[in-house]
């Protein structure tokens, strides 16, 4: 019945918005990665303080949210990203898009720790949900080599098998903090956030409470490598991870991947084995190879 089919798809949706992904411990040192924190990934709180902050430049916008260019006091300068829905959206069918960026970080750190301890064995071409369920808590402590294989050397990766060594360049993630409802109200008019559809920005400036934003690493305009980008797409296939849209050169900068709510780790809402097994940048980097500036309408910003 399709209705009834709607139905628990919309169940299973507003059951996965509800799960908590903000970490209120201080983003300091090493995180877990025990398997319990794969499968509920959650993003520590920034070090840095929310009353410090000095807006320098709108760097834009898009679908999910607006960024800028800001300061902490002396430190900085970073990227800060402040969502447009700072709760789950009604509509159904949508992602929580603050959710999802603050898991994907989460994730990503998480993955770091764990090949900062030693490589990770996983499936050298996973196909379909079960092997990339098994690639991603192929990184949680428990499967740490270590642990499996006390006093042993590395053994010989077996047939369809391969060793993660290192994380890829990613833009790296402070944190996520709390900034003050009247925060918005302060800033000059050149520094107001700005969308095409005006109720995304009203659904933000309107808010009664205190929003989050999300601090990464600002990356600065450069040429990208196509080297690069295809390293990205093999570790997040092998890690688990799906693209949800198609991949787009509007979303890297200097060969980074500036964009990561268009990725979505197994774990996550809206995780699609179709996605998952069609994913390619060939298109992107064919563009790239010719030359061709893929743009968008929205200017260049961790969106």
């Amino acid at each position: 019945m399709p209705g009834m089919d709607r139905y628990a798809a919309e169940s299973r949706r507003l059951l996965s918005m509800s799960m908590p992904f903000l970490n209120e411990e201080l983003m300091k040192g090493t995180p877990r990665f025990r398997g319990q924190d794969l499968r509920d990934p959650r993003l520590r709180r920034s070090t840095l303080d929310p009353k410090a902050i000095v807006f320098e430049s709108r760097l834009g916008g898009g679908s999910d949210g607006f960024v800028w260019k800001v300061r902490f006091g002396d430190e900085g300068p970073f990227a800060l990203k402040v969502f447009w829905d700072q709760v789950p959206p009604h509509e159904p069918g949508l992602y929580y898009s603050m959710q999802r960026e603050c898991q994907n970080a989460a994730v990503f750190q998480m993955m770091e720790a764990s090949l900062d301890v030693d490589p990770v064995l996983v499936y050298d071409h996973p196909m379909g949900r079960k092997e990339a369920i098994e690639n991603y808590f192929s990184f949680c402590e428990e499967n740490c080599r270590p642990n499996l294989l006390p006093n042993a050397t590395k053994p010989a990766a077996l047939p369809g098998a391969t060793y993660i060594s290192t994380l890829p360049r990613l833009t790296k993630c402070y944190g996520w903090l709390k900034l003050r409802k009247d925060l918005w109200s302060g800033l000059p008019d050149d520094m107001q956030a700005s969308h095409e559809d005006p109720s995304k920005v009203k659904r933000l400036m309107s808010s009664h409470m205190d929003c989050i934003g999300v601090v990464y690493e600002l990356i600065e305009d450069g040429e990208n490598d196509a080297a690069a980008i295809e390293e990205l797409d093999r570790f997040l296939w092998q890690a688990g991870f799906a693209f949800t849209i198609p991949p787009n050169l509007k979303d890297w900068k200097n060969g980074i991947m500036i964009d990561h709510a268009g990725i979505v780790h197994v774990r996550g809402y809206g995780w699609n084995e179709d996605d998952y097994m069609k994913r390619s940048v060939e298109g992107m980097l064919a563009g790239l190879d010719d030359g061709t500036d893929i743009q968008d309408d929205e200017p260049l910003a961790p969106e």
